[in-house]
């Protein structure tokens, strides 16, 4: 059972107040290939909205606006501070993502407030997550006679003070938000109430083309962590190991810091894509593998199925971290499986995960909160 069931923190009702106001969005910590999306679609349809980074972007994703203030954290908070004053009057709606603001964001809320600003917050995973809802009882997840991944006993260990801080940086953003966002239902447990869940954006007809189709009996199974420990590689290169020995015509790769660029083209090459085993749902690696026509195996805990209406539809592979060697074999030694996996799942993210799809959400998004 989740911790926190699901809570709606205001009911949907929104007139088309968006066009002629102006939108920021920052900042480029998690989820830049799907922000960037999301906001591409909404500045063809002639909305006024800039997507702000700060210092290098993740994966060397495009911005419209690249901020870069001084090492000196004294230095860099005024510069900061003085950034935020100059485009203060610029901009009707600000909408932060993965809790991150310009400086001490409980005064950068509040200035926002006192200027009737409106803030619309989307929260991504590690901002807010401070538990896992599946995890077990301590004295299980510390049993010699269980294989349990590090990462949960991180999460399990983790620091009161860390976990009270986030915590109240949740309802901060939670208190001053018109709007609050979340990626996927993985988070439902981690605040106290959210607006809606918007899924990762991605441009679907742009990902697809890099796809290329094998024709050859010699599979490419790849797995490309943004952070290992998080991901379960440990695992994974344990499974790629073991098998590549029962199959020794088949490749099995880990790579790791790709641009975006050469992640869609490794994953458009290759037949089989291993997202990630901890967390309990798919992440945004995911979209683009299943934009490509690609079969992918990921761990989703059951119950988040339900939080979302396309649930009972999510075509990824359901293994997790002790399942990964016989489920990815049962697609190893299938390839009408494959087949129809990749179709599925190429389906199933034009449906829910398109930029366009994902941009009338925000776009709506927007409307609410300028309505209050």
């Amino acid at each position: 059972m989740l911790k926190n069931p699901l809570k709606l923190k205001s009911k949907p009702q929104h007139l088309d107040r968006c066009r002629g106001k102006r939108i920021f969005v920052g900042f480029n910590f998690a989820g830049t290939a799907g922000i960037w999306a999301f906001t591409r679609v909404l500045r063809r349809r002639g909305y006024k909205i800039d997507f702000y980074g700060m210092n290098r972007p993740n994966f060397n994703m495009p911005l419209d606006i690249t901020l870069k203030f001084s090492q000196n954290p004294i230095k860099a908070f005024w510069e900061r501070f003085s950034y935020f004053w100059k485009i203060l009057p610029k901009y009707d709606v600000w909408h932060f993502n993965y809790g991150k603001t310009f400086f001490f964001y409980p005064l950068n809320l509040l200035i926002l407030k006192l200027w009737g600003k409106k803030i619309v917050c989307t929260f991504r995973g590690s901002d807010v997550r401070a538990s896992l809802d599946f995890l077990p009882e301590p004295e299980t997840l510390y049993d010699e006679r269980f294989n349990w991944p590090e990462w949960y006993k991180t999460i399990n260990q983790m620091p009161f003070l860390q976990k009270w801080q986030k915590t109240l940086r949740m309802l901060i953003f939670y208190w001053f938000s018109d709007q609050v966002v979340l990626t996927g239902p993985f988070l439902a447990g981690s605040v106290v109430a959210f607006d809606k869940i918007i899924p990762y954006a991605r441009n679907i007809k742009t990902i697809n083309r890099f796809a290329k189709k094998n024709t050859s009996d010699k599979l490419t199974i790849l797995h490309v962590p943004s952070k290992e420990s998080v991901k379960g590689t440990d695992q994974v290169r344990i499974v790629f190991k073991s098998l590549a020995k029962k199959y020794p015509l088949h490749r099995f790769i880990i790579k790791n810091n790709l641009s975006h660029e050469a992640l869609l083209r490794a994953m458009g090459r290759a037949d089989i894509i291993i997202d990630q085993l901890l967390v309990g749902w798919y992440g945004g690696q995911a979209v683009e593998a299943m934009a490509l026509g690609k079969p992918v195996l990921s761990f989703i805990y059951p119950s988040y199925l339900g939080l979302v209406d396309f649930g009972p539809e999510v075509p990824v592979v359901n293994t997790n971290y002790w399942a990964l060697a016989h489920d990815l074999e049962s697609l190893l030694v299938s390839p009408q499986l494959r087949e129809d996996l990749g179709r599925r799942g190429l389906e199933f993210v034009a449906k829910h995960h398109d930029a366009t799809k994902i941009a009338e959400d925000y776009q709506k998004t927007y409307e609410i909160a300028l309505n209050k």
